[in-house]
């Protein structure tokens, strides 16, 4: 007779399919011969960005995240400032170009004025999309995860929530400057403030919620690594420390088999998530691990923490 954890290992979510609309801040500059301005400032592609970034959290996910972006917009525009400004060709080429040339303050991005002017609210009202995605560039003034409607709450960048909308959507920030790995990297800091809404609290130290269990590395909670966060892997002694060949003893691989955890330990270190790059390559390692078994676990809450992110709708502020 199968146990009640094997049942639970073999018993399957069904996958979460989130619907995107992307918007690309990608102006054409007509004095570099009508490029992109990814194109002028030979930064990334957004769409093989995108295309890096669904790969990715598919593959960590084991195929339960489907992320399908069913809209992309290229916007040959530059995003309105909360205080009107913009910028246009000049000015931003001169701010990157001209060392003399300082980015214009304040730096944020007008949200309210952007999902009305590209018409998002509607059509997120609709189900037509689930979420939506801003590319952009340096000094855009875009959040890197923020969230608008009714009950809007707080995932690492603004919470708008008086955009008149009956439904609450997240709101991710990319930058084509940068790569796939920032781009989970956004993601894991969405991940963790999803996260401690749902335990209530996210505090170094002994943990006292299987959150703070989960996330905790070395050097604040000695003697409890477990998987680590965003910026710290479980041997990290900064910020950012992906490359750090110190070894560690995590309990990291114990939550492959949550809800089972038996609290045994392995050595960890750079070479535990591999190069070259180590950020990208730790981030997925660190996902790989978020729980997504089936079913509800004694404090109340789901199993699968990936619910959290995708479909926090669906749950209370404490995830019932």
């Amino acid at each position: 007779m199968l146990s009640a954890f094997a049942l639970c290992v073999l018993a399957k979510e069904e996958p979460v399919v989130v619907n995107v609309l992307v918007i690309n801040y990608d102006p054409i500059i007509e004095a570099e011969g009508g490029k992109r301005l990814h194109e002028a400032m030979k930064w990334r592609d957004p769409r093989e960005l995108a295309e890096g970034y669904v790969k990715d959290m598919a593959e960590v996910s084991r195929g339960y995240v489907r992320l399908n972006i069913k809209e992309w917009r290229d916007v040959d525009e530059w995003p309105r400032k909360l205080d009107g400004f913009r910028y246009d060709d000049r000015s931003f080429m001169a701010v990157m170009r001209d060392k003399t040339e300082k980015d214009h303050q304040p730096d944020g991005a007008d949200y309210p004025f952007m999902l009305e002017s590209q018409k998002v609210v509607p059509e997120m009202e609709s189900g037509k999309f689930d979420e939506l995605w801003v590319f952009s560039f340096p000094f855009s003034g875009h959040w890197e995860a923020a969230m608008a409607g009714p009950d809007a709450f707080f995932i690492n960048g603004g919470v708008y929530d008086k955009v008149p909308s009956r439904k609450r959507f997240a709101i991710m920030g990319f930058s084509y400057e940068r790569g796939v790995a920032e781009m989970i990297h956004n993601t894991s800091h969405r991940t963790e403030n999803h996260m401690r809404r749902v335990y209530g609290r996210w505090e170094p130290g002994k943990p006292t919620n299987l959150w703070e269990r989960f996330s905790a590395f070395e050097q604040k909670s000695p003697g409890y690594a477990g998987v680590g966060n965003c910026h710290f892997p479980p041997n990290a002694e900064k910020d950012y420390d992906y490359a750090n060949p110190r070894t560690v003893m995590s309990a990291a691989d114990e939550w492959l088999s949550y809800p089972r955890l038996d609290g045994a330990k392995k050595p960890v270190n750079r070479e535990t998530w591999g190069g070259p790059d180590f950020q990208r390559n730790y981030l997925k390692w660190w996902f790989s691990r978020l729980p997504k078994q089936p079913g509800v676990a004694a404090d109340g809450r789901q199993n699968n923490w990936w619910k959290y992110i995708y479909r926090f709708n669906d749950y209370d502020a404490s995830g019932r």
